[in-house]
């Protein structure tokens, strides 16, 4: 199964071991997200590091295992989708999530509800969670 992530869910899995990392760490998944997500990772990850209470040798093995698990797509190749996700999103800090799973041929992972719509899939962690995990 294919999925973007957005990187509300990747903060997740990175400060909690809850179900977030569980899923992202799945092998059965194929996960990608745009550029921007490394970016964002990027400008704010010594914060994340202190937030997530490791040791930060442990909180950086852990950054690493969790970004070698998603496929990044560049900016360039998200370029032809970018007008297509205008229309499907009204928030544009989303954009290149919408752009990312277009481009990929996916459905989004994300706790953005006004991302639901019928012309793209977005997965709650919970929905994941039952489909890739049932109820035990």
């Amino acid at each position: 199964m294919r999925l973007v992530v957005d990187a509300n869910v990747f903060i997740s899995a990175f400060l909690k071991d809850g179900m977030s990392r569980r899923i992202i760490l799945d092998r059965r998944l194929e996960l990608y997200a745009p550029e921007f997500l490394l970016q964002e990772y990027t400008k704010y990850s010594a914060e994340l590091f202190v937030r997530s209470g490791l040791p930060r040798e442990k909180a950086l093995r852990l950054a690493v295992l969790l970004l070698s698990r998603i496929h990044f797509v560049t900016e360039g190749e998200l370029i032809p989708y970018k007008e297509a996700a205008k229309h499907l999103t009204t928030d544009s800090k989303d954009e290149a999530y919408v752009a990312c799973a277009l481009a990929v041929g996916s459905d989004l992972w994300s706790r953005d509800r006004h991302l639901r719509q019928p012309r793209l899939r977005c997965w709650a962690t919970e929905e994941l969670a039952e489909k890739l995990f049932g109820n035990g």
